[in-house]
C-alpha cells in the first residue's frame, strides 16, 4: 500500500478520506456527520479539506457551532435578565 501525504489545501473525497485515515468508508462518514471532520456536502458527495484531517488528532479543536452552543448555554439566563426587562422594552421595537 502506497503512503499518501495529506495536503492541507486539498479537498478529499469520502473514499480518499477513508484511505488516508485507513478506516472504512462508513467510519469516515461517521467522522464527517459527527462534525469531528468538518466537511462540505456538494449534492450527495462530501469533500473534506486536508487541514481538517491533519487537525483530527488535536483534541482541543472544537467547531464554531460547538463554541457558540457552549457560550449560549452558559450565557442564556444572564442575557435574558439583561435584555428581557421593562426598562429595555423600548429597544424591542427596533
Amino acid at each position: 500500500m502506497a503512503t499518501i501525504a495529506i495536503e492541507p489545501n486539498v479537498f478529499y473525497t469520502l473514499d480518499e478520506v477513508a484511505q488516508l485515515l485507513r478506516v472504512s468508508r462508513a467510519a469516515a462518514l461517521r467522522l464527517i456527520k459527527s462534525g469531528r471532520a468538518p466537511a462540505v456536502q456538494i449534492g450527495r458527495q462530501w469533500r473534506v479539506l486536508g487541514a481538517a484531517l491533519l487537525n483530527l488528532g488535536d483534541a482541543s479543536s472544537e467547531s464554531e457551532s460547538e463554541h457558540v452552543r457552549d457560550w449560549w448555554a452558559a450565557s442564556n439566563k444572564a442575557l435574558q435578565e439583561v435584555w428581557d426587562n421593562d426598562e429595555d422594552a423600548v429597544y424591542d421595537q427596533l
